[in-house]
């Protein structure tokens, strides 16, 4: 009877553990893993064209410091080509596919300003 006590006990603190630790994996996430990710998903829900245009700004990105500030560019673009993970991981169905194109419309605005104003700092500190 004791043991069956202390395997519902072990049972149930897993059950309590498990959401928290995937939840604290989602909090930990770097941000070259995420833009790897945002590259993803622009493969696997947009259209050739929108998966160059999402390439090319998050290339301006990382350059202008926007990704990692810390880190040198060519080191950050390698690791977020090292960290690509699988489409299916990221996107289930293809259904999930307008959501996720509205989020990245949403960051490549934001994104545009942000790489207009660091480009503007850079000239402003050149003079």
């Amino acid at each position: 009877m004791k043991a069956r006590f202390e395997i519902e006990s072990l049972l149930t603190a897993m059950v309590i553990a498990v959401p928290l630790s995937a939840h604290a994996d989602l909090a930990a996430i770097s941000p070259e893993q995420q833009e790897a990710d945002y590259r993803v998903i622009a493969a696997r829900c947009g259209t050739p064209a929108y998966e160059k245009a999402f390439y090319n700004q998050s290339k301006a990105a990382v350059a202008a410091g926007l990704v990692s500030k810390a880190r040198p560019p060519s080191e950050v673009e390698k690791t977020i080509t090292a960290l690509r993970r699988s489409p299916f991981v990221l996107v289930a169905a293809t259904t999930d596919c307008p959501a996720q194109i509205k989020q990245l419309d949403a960051l490549r605005a934001a994104r545009s300003t942000q790489i207009k104003s660091s480009r503007g700092a850079r000239k402003g500190a050149a003079q």
